[in-house]
């Protein structure tokens, strides 16, 4: 209840000053039945932004965050876990992380969560990892069904705020900790989409360069997007579908980037831009 409180107080403010800003509530299974403030912060969305057309789409549309706001020379890594856990390959590099010590954020997806909250609820338990949400349903974000790259997009409001509030909720049941940072599936956003995201309390998250996604990755073209990254960058790795060479590759980037003097952080750990 202190949390629908906070939901209302949060519109009235917004309607001053023509926002909407709200803040998610408490956590909820799919099967469970939908709580008041659910529904009640899905109704104040709908109303505040049903109707609203987009006129951007892309990787960094308007509101999202890019880029840590630091000129120290440091890396925030952010791993599609999705697209890796299943793979063959995800164990390695987690492995890698944990032992050199290296923060990562991992962004999990509902189908994820359902199967494996007993590995989600250890990656949580570890300071060196960040958790954060990439969607109920692994779409892209949009308000009108874009797709991209064969991912389909939300198909209007609604939609998208199932897909990032009731994922949001099914990883705050399992880790205790409500995610504060979402990445869509296949990086890909419209500008209203990402206003939504931010009216529910948190930050659409893009890659500083366009990070490597493509179906038939080559070691090169990993390693050219993370030779020289600028300072505060935030490099989100992932794609539709990975070979196997992704995570060898990613490994030898990172070290080549700790021989150059660059640290690791997680997202949280500086303000973003």
């Amino acid at each position: 209840m202190k949390r629908v409180v906070w939901i209302l107080l949060f519109l009235v403010w917004g309607s001053v000053q023509g926002m909407g800003f709200c803040i998610a509530a408490n956590p909820q299974r799919e099967s469970d039945p939908e709580p008041e403030d659910y529904q009640l912060l899905r109704e104040i969305i709908s109303t505040e932004f049903s109707g609203q057309a987009p006129h951007e789409w892309g990787e960094s549309v308007s509101g999202v965050k890019t880029r840590l706001k630091t000129e120290d020379k440091v890396v925030a890594l952010g791993v599609d876990a999705c697209d890796l856990m299943g793979k063959g390959q995800d164990a390695k590099l987690i492995k890698f992380f944990a032992a050199e010590n290296i923060p990562a954020t991992l962004f999990i997806c509902g189908d994820w969560v359902d199967k494996n909250s007993a590995i989600l609820k250890q990656l949580a338990a570890n300071p060196i990892f960040e958790i954060a949400n990439q969607g109920v349903s692994h779409k892209a974000c949009s308000v009108t069904g874009k797709t991209v790259n064969g991912v389909s997009g939300t198909g209007n409001v609604e939609e998208l705020f199932t897909e990032v509030e009731q994922n949001a909720r099914k990883i705050e049941a399992v880790t205790g900790i409500l995610p504060q940072y979402y990445h869509s599936s296949s990086g890909y956003y419209d500008e209203v989409a990402v206003r939504i995201v931010k009216a529910l309390g948190y930050e659409a998250l893009g890659s500083s360069g366009h990070g490597p996604r493509g179906l038939d990755l080559e070691k090169k073209q990993v390693l050219d997007v993370l030779v020289n990254p600028v300072a505060g960058a935030i490099a989100i790795l992932g794609g539709v579908s990975l070979q196997s060479s992704f995570v060898d590759s990613v490994i030898e980037a990172v070290r080549k980037l700790r021989s150059k003097g660059y640290k690791f952080v997680k997202v949280s750990d500086y303000p973003l831009e």
